[in-house]
């Protein structure tokens, strides 16, 4: 197979967020790469548990099969099954274009994402904290409305309903594409926090979706990092290219000894915290806090914040797929 060097990434990056618009949470691209990644690092036989077991999801005909494109149909059924598996981990976000019966059924918002909150300044700490309104729980209480869980809360439960033996295969067909998505997710610093602000952002920034930049915004930004391609060979590739880097492998592999999920938020909200809000966008919000309120739009950010957040992301992957491989092992 061919190589693939880790170095071009950064600037494949920049080429691209000058070029392109974004999806949602990571984005199509983004979690196949992420779920090529962990189906390297599965046992043959858990690879194929695992594409049986989606063979068992309720939407199975409509979401896979018959969007499966012809030149993957006419591939090996090695081919096959790992398109299935990376596109198990975009179904979530699929499920958001659902119509209303089945969008209700499958679709849950709130599960992408936690916002942990990133206060702009000491004021505007002083003054929300003590009314922050948002959902920051670690962890299920009892009488939680899974319906608004986040991130955490949402992790916990699929792990739970796929551990169950009393589950039907096709509901933890369900789990487990959400388990696949919510793991990427977990790991995209702008789904762990959001920016508050007594004027301009009182009820946060929804992780950067707020911020205006160019023809995007922040959150999109962050979400096509990994790229925006659909074609199997370019995610495959570029997924080999990030495990077969050695500092990535070693990083992956390390990232294992950390299966807490709220680690994995709390290393994301830390890179977000010290990388994805630079000082133009916080100089920016400082403005317009002290004017009317509304931010302002950012015509760009500097090239090396993107080279930066692009190198950022293909770790984060690398920690991600190694992470989602060892899950899966604990739950099959």
């Amino acid at each position: 197979m061919k190589r693939y060097s880790l170095r071009i990434i950064p600037l494949i990056v920049v080429l691209v967020l000058f070029s392109q618009c974004f999806a949602h949470a990571w984005n199509f691209a983004g979690h196949r790469i992420i779920a090529s990644i962990a189906y390297d690092q599965l046992e043959p036989a858990t690879q194929l548990a695992m594409v049986e077991l989606l063979k068992q999801h309720p939407r199975y005909e409509q979401d896979f099969q018959s969007r499966m494109p012809d030149v993957i149909k006419t591939a090996s059924p090695a081919i096959q099954n790992r398109w299935l598996f990376m596109r198990a981990a975009t179904w979530p976000d699929i499920a958001r274009r659902f119509d209303d019966a089945n969008r209700e059924k499958y679709h849950h918002g709130t599960w992408h994402y936690i916002n942990q909150p990133i206060y702009l300044n000491a004021e505007s700490k002083q003054f929300l904290s003590p009314i922050l309104p948002t959902n920051i729980a670690t962890s299920i209480k009892e009488g939680d409305d899974p319906t608004q869980f986040n991130i955490l809360q949402a992790l916990e439960y699929c792990v739970t309903q796929m551990k169950d033996s009393a589950v039907s295969k096709a509901d933890k067909a369900v789990y487990l594409c959400w388990i696949m998505h919510l793991t990427g997710d977990s790991h995209q610093p702008l789904h762990s926090s959001a920016l508050f602000s007594q004027k301009t952002f009182p009820e946060g920034d929804l992780g950067g979706n707020s911020i205006r930049i160019g023809k995007s915004n922040l959150h999109s930004q962050w979400d096509g990092l990994l790229g925006n391609s659909f074609k199997y060979s370019d995610i495959v590739g570029h997924a080999v290219g990030i495990a077969r880097n050695p500092a990535m492998k070693q990083l992956g592999e390390k990232a294992t000894q950390q299966m807490d999920f709220s680690t994995w938020i709390n290393e994301s909200h830390e890179l977000a915290r010290e990388k994805a809000y630079c000082s133009e966008i916080l100089d920016a919000a400082l403005k317009s806090e002290v004017t009317d309120g509304k931010f302002q739009k950012l015509t760009s950010l500097p090239k090396s914040y993107y080279q930066q957040a692009g190198t950022i992301a293909a770790k984060r992957a690398a920690q991600s797929g190694w992470r989602l491989a060892e899950l899966i092992k604990n739950v099959q």
